[in-house]
């Protein structure tokens, strides 16, 4: 089994996840907002994933590089969270920089497989 169709469901679902949630959780001006952004964002991401997984195939190639270089996204920033949390780079990755660094993983990750994909064509 290819790695990228199994990780690119996961890492869409994770990306999706995070940015519901974030923009439910800062969007609602309330005490306890994390109780109504969490889940949203826990069905939004459930649902990208298993649309992703249901449907990869029949996707455009140009379409399924965005979607990885969205996935990619979710990943980076739960691969420097971490990092950060067992104090490897601690004073780098704050949160601009954990943002930072996972949208330059994304733009990475995107001319890497337009350039794969180039080679296969």
């Amino acid at each position: 089994m290819n790695p990228r169709r199994l990780l690119t469901p996961v890492g869409a679902g994770l990306t999706t996840f995070l940015l519901v949630a974030v923009v439910v959780i800062e969007t609602l001006q309330m005490e306890f907002s994390a109780i109504i952004g969490l889940p949203l964002g826990v069905l939004a991401g459930s649902v990208v994933a298993i649309g992703l997984w249901l449907r990869r195939d029949d996707l455009r190639r140009r379409v399924r590089r965005v979607a990885t270089a969205y996935a990619a996204f979710g990943i980076a920033v739960l691969t420097f969270l971490s990092l950060r949390y067992v104090n490897i780079g601690r004073s780098v990755l704050t949160f601009d920089g954990i943002v930072g660094g996972s949208l330059v993983v994304v733009v990475i990750v995107y001319i890497l497989l337009s350039l794969n994909d180039r080679k296969r064509t």
